[in-house]
Formats: C-alpha cells, sequence, structure tokens
C-alpha cells in the first residue's frame, strides 16, 4: 500500500517546505504500529527546543500520538480498522502530522482516544 503523509509546520522558517510531503509504502496487511513507523521512518518529525512537542498521526481517523520525550508512539487506534473510514483514495493511504506543540501528550492522548467523528 502506498503512503502519502504531509505535517504540520512547527515555525515560520519551516513553512518552506510545507506540506512537507513525502511518500512510503507498506505492505497491504500492515498494521496500524507498522504504518506509523513506515511514517515516521520517511518523514521524521522536527524537534523543538525544550524537547516535548507533541504530534497526532491521523487518515480520517487519529492513529497514534507521538511525542518528542517519548520513546516510543501510543497508538490510539488498533487494527482492524475500517477501511471506509481511512482517507484512501486510488489505493494511496493518505496520512497527516498534526503539530500540538507543547501540549501535553497525555493529554492529546486522551482526547483523541475519546473523539468520535461520527455517530455510533
Amino acid at each position: 500500500m502506498k503512503l502519502y503523509i504531509t505535517r504540520d509546520s512547527v515555525a515560520a522558517g519551516d513553512d518552506v517546505d510545507a506540506p512537507h510531503a513525502r511518500n512510503s509504502s507498506v505492505t497491504d496487511d500492515a498494521d496500524v504500529s507498522q504504518i506509523v513507523a513506515a511514517c515516521l521512518a520517511a518523514s521524521p518529525l522536527p524537534a523543538i527546543a525544550g524537547g516535548d512537542a507533541s504530534w497526532a498521526l491521523s487518515s480520517g481517523v487519529p492513529l497514534a500520538v507521538i511525542a518528542q520525550q517519548w520513546a516510543s508512539p501510543k497508538l490510539v487506534s488498533q487494527f482492524p480498522l475500517n477501511p471506509n473510514r481511512l482517507d484512501l483514495t486510488d489505493g494511496t493511504l493518505r496520512l497527516h502530522f498534526t503539530y500540538f506543540a507543547q501540549q501535553s501528550p497525555d493529554d492529546v492522548f486522551i482526547v483523541l482516544e475519546r473523539l468520535r467523528l461520527h455517530a455510533q
């Protein structure tokens, strides 16, 4: 499966390359952790002064929270995901890293874990 990855800018000087688009791929049976790892390898997130940057990776739904101070991402969504809820276009999974500045990654995780984008 092809991956198209974008991310927010962290500062005005970072806007030069916005939306920081990168491409990668994973096997069609990849799980969330493999997708997150491929995205991070293809599009390393910038470090910020102070070392407390928080990010979320999403594709129609939140998938993971990444924090500069954490050793590894924390998954919000687990497979199997409903492919109809993902941003999948012409065989390409489109993903975006949202920058939450120095918001607590634990708080970001709690909000995204509880977030419902559709009626149940």
